[in-house]
């Protein structure tokens, strides 16, 4: 009969090796979920939660979306702690700067701490809208086609109110000015 002493300590040695690789797929997964950008097409989402919500601005004044009606929207859900939200800074300034003239609003809806958006929108030199969130901004999200409630996550909307476009995660640079060049 073999000895099979041994083979135990190796097999408790691959399962764990195994049920690592496993974890580490699936951690891999999930990175790559939240930060590639995944267009979900015209969506068959109704913009009616967009349009009853409202989220304050840094004076702490509420500003109901329905204001924003009847224009081009890049509505940007976003927090200081995503990486990846923070690179499309620059692109979101140009595009503000870009098209403003033309009635496009950019909107940053923050799902963070005040203070951070504040420091952080200074120091960029962010000047489209940025209102503040926190859940509540997720929850809006999801109400508008981000099921797995991740960010950047970003919403398109015709002059007409209609949700034309959403894209999950980091968008590929210009990809923001595809989406948009057609409403203006």
């Amino acid at each position: 009969m073999p000895n099979l002493r041994g083979f135990g300590v190796v097999a408790v040695l691959a399962a764990g090796f195994l049920g690592a690789s496993v974890a580490l797929s699936a951690a891999d997964y999930a990175q790559t979920a939240t930060t590639a950008a995944v267009t979900a097409g015209p969506a068959a989402v109704s913009s009616e939660p967009l349009f009853a919500a409202g989220f304050k601005d840094f004076d702490r004044k509420l500003q109901p979306l329905v204001q924003y009606k009847g224009q081009p929207l890049l509505i940007y859900f976003w927090a200081t702690w995503c990486a990846s939200c923070k690179q499309e800074v620059p692109e979101l300034k140009a595009l503000h700067e870009k098209y403003k003239e033309r009635n496009l609003r950019v909107i940053g809806i923050s799902a963070d701490n005040t203070d951070k958006v504040h420091d952080f929108a200074r120091a960029q030199g962010i000047d489209y809208t940025l209102l503040l969130g926190s859940d509540d901004a997720i929850e809006l999200s999801k109400k508008l086609g981000n099921k797995v409630g991740g960010l950047p996550f970003t919403v398109v909307v015709d002059a007409q109110g209609k949700i034309v476009d959403t894209v999950l995660g980091a968008a590929a640079p210009g990809r923001f000015e595809e989406l948009i060049r057609p409403l203006l």
